[in-house]
């Protein structure tokens, strides 16, 4: 045969969220040279997901435009790639090359393919985030009644995390709240769930968010009091738990530290924290830390348990564990993408956090 080539991946098995190398061989045994168009299918349309490409050829979906390389007689092409796996199962990698030899005669090799073997863990006490990519890289979710601070630059893609983490709640039946300054963007989940509280921070909530029995319209973020009184008479009217996790999110730290810094903004979270935990509430919290000094941020983050950071880098949003007290996790970066993350479905070499 004119040409000959395979796959190889860097680990036959791998666990669901795991990144590992791809490894492309093309020889040419010929005589003459071959024209290298393209590769189709360079991994599988569902489950796995291509990172990155050594050789910045474009990629569009799972096809690798080769431009038109030349293969001599005798030579070897590699190509190297970082795919993603993402969800349990086992894969056939099987590209098939696109070439020309001669004036125009076009040919389809099909390379010896790769197995990998897609393995999911998931701990027990784990609350489902909504996202399933985050969810593999904590090993099944957040960890329960644990306090998360998740901080992010401003961008949609965070508030899209946001929406699944209250969304999933509200439609697995938890008991789920939300503290917020926004109405317009609530307004819908309040009135389909009516099962999620909401305390809404803003002083123009009268006018433009309809009474419900399920929303708490509080004047703003300036009485800490105004703020503590409804969120815990809420807590002490819960019904014993019926065994599902229960989970809140606080979209109003930034606010609060903008507003009463750091001192206060600890002493205030410091018993918020306490009351939620008792109560058996998983604590997801935003914060913004361009918004505030390096200092007020890090005296309000000290006090949860766990960081989840959303960055960008290139004009790419990214997601990373930063910390998790004394819980596994796979410490390796997640794109983000709006179009995925509105969706309703779904979700190098691996540096794995143990204690």
């Amino acid at each position: 045969m004119l040409l000959q080539g395979k796959a190889t991946a860097s680990k036959p098995h791998v666990l669901a969220g795991e990144t590992f190398s791809l490894d492309i061989e093309v020889v040419n045994f010929g005589r003459t040279p071959v024209t290298l168009h393209g590769m189709e299918e360079l991994i599988p349309c569902c489950g796995m997901e291509l990172m990155t490409a050594s050789d910045k050829q474009p990629l569009e979906g799972s096809y690798l435009d080769l431009n038109g390389k030349t293969l001599e007689p005798s030579t070897t092409e590699k190509l190297k790639f970082t795919a993603r796996a993402l969800e349990k199962g086992t894969y056939s990698i099987s590209p098939r090359l696109v070439y020309v030899v001669g004036e125009g005669n076009q040919k389809i090799l099909g390379l010896n393919p790769a197995t990998v073997e897609v393995e999911e863990v998931v701990l027990p006490n784990r609350v489902n985030s909504g996202y399933i990519e985050l969810d593999n890289l904590l090993f099944g979710g957040l960890p329960e009644k644990y306090s998360i601070a998740l901080t992010s630059i401003a961008c949609d893609e965070t508030k899209l995390l946001i929406k699944r983490f209250v969304e999933k709640g509200a439609r697995e039946g938890e008991i789920t709240f939300l503290i917020t300054v926004e109405t317009r963007r609530w307004e819908k989940l309040a009135k389909e769930f009516p099962s999620v509280s909401l305390f809404i921070c803003n002083p123009q909530a009268e006018t433009t968010m309809e009474a419900l029995p399920n929303v708490v319209k509080i004047r703003g973020v300036e009485s800490l009091t105004d703020i503590n009184i409804p969120l815990f008479s809420a807590l002490t009217k819960l019904k014993a738990s019926n065994g599902k996790p229960r989970r809140i999110c606080i979209e109003i730290l930034s606010d609060i530290l903008l507003q009463h810094r750091a001192a206060q903004t600890r002493r205030w979270l410091t018993g918020l924290i306490t009351e939620l935990r008792s109560n058996g509430f998983t604590v997801l919290a935003l914060l913004n830390p361009y918004m505030h000094p390096a200092e007020d941020g890090q005296a309000v983050l000290d006090l949860f348990d766990g960081e989840i950071e959303v960055y960008e880098t290139n004009d790419q949003k990214f997601l990373r564990i930063r910390r998790m007290y004394e819980q596994d996790y796979i410490e390796n970066e997640l794109p983000l993408r709006r179009n995925k993350l509105l969706t309703t479905g779904v979700a190098r070499e691996l540096r794995y956090h143990s204690y």
